[in-house]
């Protein structure tokens, strides 16, 4: 029974000393040898660098020679301007944006009121508070569709490598707008 434990053991130990164990002789050259220059593998090199008489008596060639710096490359062209039909759009997203934004600031002070006087769940007053508070948030929804309208050109012009800047600077003007009416939104909320 201990002998087919020992046998396995005795084999990984052998094993494992025989991938320890180093070559006599050192290690192959990785030099370029003449059946790659034959097979076309490698070209050969021309000028300083093929004058084998400055090689060493192993063969190999010297490891000096020159270089040419590599040929200047035109810059690329400046990115196209927006055309003006989308600088048009664009304002218009952010036009709308505005005038739902100035909307929910106009329905707010009301909301306030009703949120203020709201009474107990199911009366009356209740019924009013919810009413205006789901106004704003219908409100704050026309605002935030410009926002997607200006995402989707971001992402569609910036994948096509055109420039974007105008668009971004118009989606992050929404944003703060959002940003405002979601801070009005928390601060009334019903708890």
């Amino acid at each position: 029974m201990n002998a087919f434990r020992i046998v396995p053991l005795f084999a990984c130990a052998v094993a494992l000393a025989a991938c320890a164990t180093t070559p006599d002789g050192e290690y192959p050259s990785l030099a370029v040898r003449e059946a790659e220059y034959q097979m076309g593998q490698i070209p050969r090199p021309t000028g300083d660098c093929a004058d084998c008489a400055q090689c060493p008596e192993g063969g190999e060639m010297p490891t000096t020679g020159q270089f040419e710096p590599p040929a200047q490359v035109a810059p690329p062209p400046p990115p196209p301007a927006l055309s003006t039909d989308l600088l048009e759009r664009v304002a218009q997203l952010e036009a709308q944006a505005r005038e739902a934004h100035a909307d929910f600031e106009r329905a707010v002070p009301a909301t306030r009121s009703a949120i203020a006087e709201r009474g107990g769940v199911g009366s009356k007053s209740w019924g009013r508070a919810e009413v205006a508070y789901a106004n704003l948030r219908s409100i704050r929804s026309r605002t935030s569709i410009p926002l997607a309208d200006l995402d989707t050109l971001v992402a569609v012009r910036s994948v096509d490598g055109e420039p974007v800047e105008e668009i971004v600077a118009a989606r992050n003007a929404v944003l703060a707008l959002i940003a405002q009416e979601d801070g009005v939104l928390d601060e009334l909320s019903p708890r």
